[in-house]
C-alpha cells in the first residue's frame, strides 16, 4: 500500500510513495567572474525551494541574454552532475538554496596595493533530491 507523505521541501513534487524516501543535499560552487544584475538576483531568489523544471522556466524570464545563458548552463551542468554521480531523477530534483557570493581575488603577498582589488562572483547552489531506499536482499531458502 502506498504511503502518503507530505514532501518536506517543496510542493511541486509527487506526494505518493511506495517505499521510504531518502533525502540528500549537495552544494555546488560555480565560479562566475561577471557581475550579476539586481534583476537577476531577484529572479535567483525566486528559485529557492522550486523544482528543477520550474526553475528553468523562471530563469528563462531573465532579460539579459548573457546572464540567462550562463545561469542556464550552470543549472544544466549541475543537473547532469547530480544525475550521473548520485543517480537522481530529474523529476525529483529541486533547488534548496541559490545565491551569489562575492569574494576578493587578490594575493596579499604579491600585491601590496590594497586599492587594486578584483572580485570574483560565485554562484552557490544547494540541490536537494530524493531517491528510494535500495531494496533489501531476500534470504534464500536453501
Amino acid at each position: 500500500m502506498p504511503l502518503l507523505v507530505p514532501h518536506p521541501k517543496c510542493q511541486e513534487l509527487p506526494r505518493v510513495y511506495r517505499s521510504p524516501l531518502i533525502l540528500e543535499f549537495i552544494m555546488i560552487n560555480a565560479k562566475n567572474t561577471q557581475l550579476v544584475s539586481k534583476d537577476t538576483n531577484k529572479i535567483l531568489k525566486r528559485l529557492r525551494k522550486r523544482s528543477f523544471y520550474k526553475a528553468l522556466k523562471i530563469v528563462s524570464e531573465i532579460d539579459n541574454i548573457i546572464e540567462r545563458n550562463s545561469i542556464l548552463q550552470i543549472l544544466y551542468s549541475v543537473a547532469t552532475y547530480s544525475e550521473n554521480n548520485h543517480s537522481t531523477n530529474l523529476l525529483k530534483l529541486w533547488i534548496e538554496d541559490i545565491y551569489v557570493k562575492k569574494t576578493i581575488n587578490t594575493n596579499q603577498f604579491i600585491d601590496r596595493n590594497v586599492h587594486n582589488l578584483n572580485y570574483n562572483y560565485n554562484l552557490i547552489i544547494k540541490l536537494g533530491f530524493q531517491y528510494k531506499a535500495p531494496p533489501g536482499k531476500k534470504e534464500t531458502l536453501w
